[in-house]
């Protein structure tokens, strides 16, 4: 997918339905179970084989509906069938009747499977896998014709076969501002949480589709060697003894596998350890924790508590770890904290357990009671529970568990729960793999909840022996940190270039504006950009300006159905810091004579340099083309007027930007994306910085400062021209620029002995690459995987949820015949919103090279 999807967005218990194209491809497929399980609950009235269900999104490809109805009969879930074709990435859990379906939705919910929790929701009764062995097409009914559902789901680039949406038919937008700026009705601080809520999404299946071609690798090396020693049997014509049993296991890095760690704060410093070390493995010091009274896996980020009743989160930097606050606690103090359905619990000191309303960093500080637990210090979800812990003189605390109904955020009841369990000095309790861990003084009680009571107490070993322990928690979080979005500081009027079509309305009049939908669907009505909030005022100016120069010619607008007319395109480049502005008209000369067309070029010179503008142009270009598709960034212009150039200012630097080169379109955002990717590249006077797909040499100019050498490699020419007049314009003398595509020359200049300024020689090898929204071409990806020198890559990607998941997967896979070289792993994240009010997003990530040997 190419934008960011907000109905996944929503609450975990929102109805999903599934597209008929997944419909019509199960229907091709073996479903691997479709009868009533032993489990079913007896005498349910079935209303409907098809009525109660949920889906899960995250089953996985090949994962039968055996093992889930083994996971479901161990967490004591009353369920009727479970559905699921070895072809498709979800899968479906049936049941009797809608109470046991809402029943089972929270306890699946906190289920792990395959290495993170279930992506559980309710799914409608219609547009589901159906039973592959009846040959009937089932008949249409009326209201399915003609609907959104009987379009084909639209395969991810990701390589998730379908996105489950509870969105039906949309309409079709009613004005410009519909279409250019979608989100603009929603509040800001709602666009950033949906947009980081998909970045770790994307981090999710990054890890999900490498770890997919790491198991690839892995059976295709078992059958390499069956059919070898098959072949060896053959030629000596001996009988093969027994099953050959293979021993070949893939290398899988171990953020890849890792099922998470337990995190506990010792005399105000926090300790973490794998949950997958033994006891003789040391915890690890993460950073100080002053303050902290309480920990918690919440999301992907581990959240704490303060004394002084703060709310923060753990956040990675470049080079050190730090709390950054999220939002105030309740008046009272906090005891212990507890995550469910994406809020944040809390257990204060007085036995109130509270919900904080708001989510993450877009929390508002309130908080709202949920239930009052006397005696409770100590909260976990577990098992579709939420037990406390009511501490006594005894060693025998008393428990109490309350079940997490679709309500259970709205309000809990509590019941005493007998679970004789003897934990002296309880100090906090975590759930992890079908166990609660109890923390008691400094040991670890591994406790199974359900059925008989059996405890493994393991030493806790951190810190001294006399260490005072204030928070425990496990976490897992996602393969690598990631910040907080970053959010644009402008939102409004943002876009310092703006392309409008030049076409017909909705009442067959000119109009310069925006398409409101793509050609290829048919859309060919243009919308004139009022109210597009991301539209400076000078630019619907500048469109008002055409718009009556149009109107007055006499000259045809083009029709892009019949390919006949003049007036076609408008770019407009305006800077907000220098003021200067780059008017630039796409018009269609075919058929025209040489005195039509200079009369054409005086109109407009006239019109666009009339002293009565409030305005002034400073450059204007006519560009004449007469195909049918977008033009090339090479195609030639015709200067008018003014300069060839405009300048625009970025982080104290003057760039130069020519017509057709690229410029990211929000300069203020931009500074903060170039900032943080300088920040993470860590370059110094050692390191050689190459610039891949480096445009007008924005990036690689802005941290060529304290760098050894910078190369710049783009395909545009203008592009190249351009940087090479920035660098001069900034007197920055380290920084080179290569005009050619980038799989072309890449692995000759990473074979090349890097060397700086005087031949000084470069121990360090830093790639940052700005690909296109297609990502980087494949020659690319291999020779930054077979150069041993690089090792970090910063890539920047305004496709997040699309080719950078592919990049990712070859940049971080294993080895092939075609990709060498050691792999990467992703170390940091850094989302940034460059987009306001629309669902795209940039994403930073860096990838560090493993030295291990695959």
């Amino acid at each position: 997918m190419a934008t960011v999807m907000t109905s996944k967005d929503e609450e975990m218990t929102t109805p999903v339905s599934v597209p008929e194209a997944a419909t019509s491809t199960v229907e091709a497929m073996e479903v691997v179970s479709d009868a009533p399980t032993a489990d079913a609950t007896p005498n349910a009235v079935e209303t409907s084989e098809e009525e109660y269900k949920l889906i899960v999104l995250n089953y996985g490809k090949w994962k039968d509906a055996k093992s889930m109805e083994q996971v479901l009969r161990e967490r004591q879930v009353a369920f009727r069938k479970v559905q699921k074709s070895r072809q498709l990435s979800f899968g479906f859990v049936h049941f009797h009747t809608q109470e046991a379906r809402d029943a089972a939705l929270p306890v699946l919910q906190t289920i792990e499977w395959n290495g993170e929790l279930m992506d559980v929701k309710t799914a409608l009764p219609k547009k589901s896998m159906k039973p592959v062995r009846s040959n009937k097409k089932r008949p249409r009914t009326e209201t399915e014709e003609g609907g959104a559902e009987d379009k084909p789901a639209r395969q991810s680039n990701d390589g998730d076969e379908h996105e489950a949406s509870a969105e039906g038919a949309k309409e079709p937008p009613k004005n410009a501002r519909e279409v250019v700026t979608p989100w603009a009705d929603v509040p800001y601080d709602e666009q950033l949480e949906r947009k980081e809520a998909e970045m770790k999404k994307v981090m999710i299946k990054i890890v999900r589709q490498t770890r997919k071609e790491y198991f690839k690798k892995e059976k295709r090396v078992a059958n390499e060697k069956r059919n070898s020693k098959k072949q060896k049997l053959e030629a000596s014509n001996e009988d093969e003894e027994g099953p050959f049993s293979s021993n070949a296991k893939a290398f899988i890095p171990t953020w890849l596998t890792s099922h998470g760690s337990l995190y506990v704060v010792a005399d105000s410093v926090l300790y973490s350890r794998p949950h997958e070390a033994d006891v003789s493995t040391p915890w690890s010091r993460i950073v100080d924790a002053p303050g902290v009274t309480a920990i918690v896996s919440f999301g992907s980020e581990l959240v704490a508590a303060t004394t002084e009743n703060i709310i923060t989160a753990l956040k990675y930097g470049p080079t050190a770890s730090y709390w950054e606050k999220l939002c105030d606690g309740p008046s009272v103090a906090i005891a212990s904290l507890a995550s469910l359905r994406g809020s944040l619990l809390c257990c204060t000191t007085e036995g109130s357990i509270l919900k904080q309303e708001g989510a993450g960093r877009f929390a508002t500080g309130e908080w709202k009671e949920l239930a009052v637990v006397e005696g409770a210090r100590s909260i976990t979800t577990h098992n579709g529970f939420l037990y406390a812990c009511c501490p006594g003189e005894t060693s025998t605390p008393k428990w109490q568990r309350a079940p997490l109904t679709a309500d259970a955020l709205d309000t809990l009841e509590f019941a005493p729960y007998d679970w004789s369990i003897e934990v002296p000095q309880m100090l906090g309790m975590c759930s992890h793999d079908h166990q609660m861990i109890l923390l008691s003084g400094h040991s670890l009680a591994y406790a199974a909840v359900e059925g008989a009571a059996s405890v493994d107490t393991r030493p806790l070993s951190v810190g001294t022996s006399e260490a005072v322990l204030t928070g425990f928690a496990s976490h897992k979080g996602l393969c690598c940190p990631m910040d907080s979005i970053h959010a644009s500081p402008v939102v409004e009027g943002y876009r310092n270039k703006c392309e409008f079509s030049i076409g017909f309305d909705a009442n067959e009049k000119p109009c310069v504006g925006f398409r409101m939908g793509l050609f290829r669907d048919g859309s060919v009505i243009v919308s004139p950009p009022k109210d597009c909030v991301s539209v400076s005022p000078i630019m619907e100016k500048v469109c008002a300006t055409v718009q009556d120069l149009i109107e007055s010619s006499g000259i045809p607008v083009y029709d892009v159905k019949t390919q006949v007319g003049v007036w076609r395109l408008l770019t407009v480049r305006h800077s907000e810091r220098t003021n200067q502005l780059m008017i630039m008209l796409q018009v269609n000369p075919k058929g025209m004579s040489p005195e039509e067309k200079e009369r054409l070029n005086q109109l407009v010179l006239e019109k666009l340099t009339d002293s009565s503008l409030d305005y002034q142009v400073t450059s204007l270009f006519l560009q004449e083309y007469e195909g049918v598709s977008a033009a090339s960034e090479n195609d030639p212009l015709v200067h008018l007027h003014g300069e060839k150039t405009i300048e625009e200012h970025l982080l104290g630097m003057r760039f130069s930007v020519s017509p057709n080169a690229f410029f990211q379109v929000n300069t203020r955002g931009a500074e903060t994306l170039y900032s943080l990717v300088k920040q993470h590249a860590i370059a110094n006077e050692k390191t050689l910085l190459y610039d891949v797909c480096c445009g007008t040499g924005t990036i690689g100019i802005c941290s060529s400062k304290g760098t050894g050498k910078v190369v710049g490699i783009e395909i545009c020419k203008a592009a190249t021209d351009d940087a090479v007049v920035n660098a001069k314009l900034n007197d920055v003398t380290n920084v080179s620029f290569v005009n050619s595509k980038a799989e072309d020359v890449m692995r000759d200049l990473l074979k090349a002995k890097p060397t700086g300024e005087g031949d000084a020689e470069l121990s360090r090898v830093v790639a940052i690459v700005d690909p296109p929204r297609a990502g980087l071409h494949h020659q690319v990806l291999r020779s930054l995987r077979s150069c041993p020198p690089v090792e970090r890559i910063v890539y920047v990607s305004c496709n997040p949820t699309g080719s950078l998941i592919q990049d990712a997967v070859t940049l971080c896979g294993p080895k092939t015949k075609s990709i060498t070289g050691n792999a990467f792993e992703p170390v940091h994240a850094i989302p940034v919103d460059m987009f306001p009010h629309t669902p795209h997003c940039e994403m930073i990530i860096v990838f560090d090279r493993v030295n291990k040997t695959s």
